[in-house]
């Protein structure tokens, strides 16, 4: 019980207060710079794009130890090629519970069947046996 606390555990994750940092951007009018002036350095970058991420996460503790994120802002900011704010989309937990993700599955590369992965496999297979029996013993 001398672990236990009656405050409320807050994690933030990313760019503090997002949601009203983001009204201070205008479009055709702010900047790259003006941008980090406002939410400070780039967290995420596309240069294809032109594209910059911005992000907060906050959760809490429930008096069970679960996390509950409570607060879930994102926002990209897209610029044109003279570094001005294109415009931007603001996503909070009400938007993206809309939004569609592909189906589409990626076959991953390392999961491929080789002979080497079977050959380290079934010797990994081999010592853990082995070291069970002299365990055992």
């Amino acid at each position: 019980m001398t672990s236990c606390t009656l405050n409320k555990i807050d994690n933030v994750h990313g760019v503090s207060n997002l949601k009203n940092k983001i009204k201070l951007i205008k479009i055709s009018k702010s900047n790259k710079n003006d941008v980090k002036k406002i939410l400070g350095p780039i967290k995420i970058e596309e240069l294809k794009e032109k594209k910059w991420i911005y992000f907060e996460v906050r959760e809490t503790k429930t008096k069970y130890g679960k996390r509950d994120i409570y607060l879930n802002d994102y926002i990209e900011i897209f610029f044109n090629k003279y570094g001005v704010v294109e415009k931007f989309n603001f996503y909070d937990l009400t938007n993206m519970k809309n939004l569609n993700f592909d189906k589409k599955i990626t076959k991953s590369k390392g999961i491929e069947d080789t002979f080497s992965k079977n050959l380290l496999s079934s010797t990994r297979k081999r010592m853990e046996n082995a070291r069970k029996r002299l365990k055992d013993n």
